[in-house]
């Protein structure tokens, strides 16, 4: 089993509900998805959202397939 740790996108305007179709990127782990989804928040350059124009935002996503024990 393996676990996948991915960087998704979606707009940052609350009056708009775009989200991005595909993964921006896949990690090794959740803490590096977790710090390029937070530098890329602190970019100045962010790409804008194709619905309004809006910056887009970025969030870390994990999927974890082992199994939990307890």
């Amino acid at each position: 089993m393996s676990n996948k740790f991915k960087v998704r996108a979606y707009c940052s305007s609350r009056a708009c509900e775009y989200v991005h179709p595909d993964d921006v990127m896949v990690a090794i782990n959740y803490e590096t998805a977790y710090s390029l989804a937070h530098y890329y928040n602190e970019s100045p350059s962010k790409p804008s959202c194709p619905r309004c124009g809006e910056a887009i935002a970025f969030y870390a996503h994990a999927i974890i397939e082992e199994p939990w024990f307890n």
